[in-house]
């Protein structure tokens, strides 16, 4: 019977894609879901492995708190235990005799207790010193023994070939996807570019044919005033030859008038002659 593989995503139990009809390559991995594909079984493993890490260091350092609460506990035990007295046990009567033998064998006393004081604390500082390094050996140990099937799992997600390809074709997409909308942007920046050299061109354009006209109205203008002004000048002379013909014809009439008034008066009063 044949095994239906299952999707490589971790906690996925569902079969994987079927390959398409005529495809090439290697079979696909991963189930229908887009959500589980080589990049987010990846990002997957690699949460689970921090969530293990913090899981760990939480642990150990319940297990340091509590060797440290353990050692204080021993070393305040040993530190409050009693030592025994040297001393000779003597009969009642004797003990006022000897007095200065009593100070001798107190004062040894003092100093064994000290010396085995002095021993039993170096005795334990070598404890505690092999205590920690036997610790940090064990802990190291159980870390990488820890730790170790996650890089297994790594390692086999980066060195799948569908995963490598999956995550390849992923960055080209989005490297393609990035490439196409700096390629728009550049496109609408240079159109933008040419419709603005195309409205500069077309409002110089405007404004040399509006200067143009302008100077031809003007030119028109000061030729029709120059017309005018020549117009007015002939007027101006026609005037005083009229004036000096007027100022003629008014001496005429008035030597009329005077021949007129110097005449006789016989020769007004002489009648005409019949017909006239």
């Amino acid at each position: 019977m044949e095994t239906v593989p299952t999707c490589a995503y971790p906690g996925c139990d569902m079969p994987a894609e079927s390959p398409a009809p005529g495809a090439q390559g290697p079979a696909p991995h991963f189930c229908p879901d887009p959500e589980h594909n080589s990049l987010g079984a990846f990002r997957k493993i690699r949460a689970k492995r921090q969530q293990r890490k913090e899981d760990k260091r939480v642990a150990s350092e319940a297990k340091k708190a509590a060797k440290k609460a353990t050692k204080e506990g021993r070393t305040t035990a040993v530190g409050q235990q009693p030592w025994p007295a040297v001393a000779a046990e003597t009969p009642a009567a004797g003990t006022e005799a000897r007095p200065a033998a009593s100070e001798q064998q107190a004062a040894a006393s003092q100093d064994v207790d000290g010396e085995m004081a002095a021993l039993m604390a170096m005795t334990t500082a070598e404890g505690d010193r092999a205590t920690q390094s036997r610790d940090a050996l064990v802990a190291l140990i159980e870390r990488l023994v820890a730790e170790l099937p996650n890089y297994i799992e790594e390692l086999a997600v980066i060195t799948d070939s569908a995963a490598a390809e999956a995550r390849i074709e992923t960055v080209t997409r989005a490297c393609a996807q990035r490439i196409l909308a700096a390629e728009g942007r550049a496109a609408l920046a240079e159109e933008a570019g040419d419709m603005a050299v195309a409205g500069l061109d077309a409002a110089q354009e405007k404004f040399t044919e509006e200067t143009a006209a302008i100077r031809e109205e003007t030119a028109r203008q000061v030729a029709d005033a120059e017309f005018v002004r020549a117009e007015l000048e002939r007027y101006r002379e026609r005037v005083s030859m009229l004036e000096v013909r007027l100022d003629a014809v008014r001496d005429e009439a008035d030597e009329l008038r005077r021949e007129r008034a110097a005449r006789p008066t016989t020769d007004r009063e002489q009648p005409r002659p019949a017909g006239r």
